[in-house]
């Protein structure tokens, strides 16, 4: 079987069902973020950005897009009922 796709193996075919479960993807303008829910310990939870998928160059330029930056879910719009 061949699978094309534009997504990492580990997405596709995880190394536990734990790690996968804890991530979730959310669409922003031009494109989705795949992230996990980070545990804060005052206040609201953060996400933590695992991986950007967009078509747009641009967006992988834009410093609260790359992987390990934290994101506060106020400030995400949508994906996050």
């Amino acid at each position: 079987m061949i699978l094309y796709t534009y997504q990492a193996q580990n997405l596709i075919f995880p190394a536990s069902e734990e790690e996968f479960t804890k991530q979730q993807t959310i669409p922003v303008a031009g494109g989705s973020l795949v992230v996990e829910a980070v545990n804060a310990s005052e206040g609201p939870g953060k996400y933590r950005v695992v991986r950007l998928l967009s078509t747009d160059p641009n967006m992988y330029l834009h410093s609260h897009y790359q992987p390990g930056s934290l994101l506060d879910p106020i400030n995400l719009n949508g994906g996050l009922e």
